[in-house]
């Protein structure tokens, strides 16, 4: 598949998404979400890259508890 080919896809479901979303965007709103797809799938990979941490707490958390410090 050509690049001008895969750009048309994701243009195509960019607009399918926005639509479904009920989002109105310009075309240049659109064509700045077509550019950012290839950023996006990168990130969405990184996060399923990451099998160790998948379980891990995200954060500190503060347990209250009657009596403690």
């Amino acid at each position: 598949m050509t690049e001008a080919a895969v750009t048309g896809l994701e243009e195509q479901r960019v607009r399918g998404l926005l639509a479904a979303a009920g989002m109105p965007a310009s075309e240049a709103e659109v064509a700045a979400c077509v550019a950012s797809v290839p950023v996006v799938r990168g990130m969405a990979a990184l996060l399923h890259a990451a099998e160790g941490l998948r379980y891990l707490d995200p954060a500190l958390r503060f347990r209250a508890e009657p009596g403690g410090r």
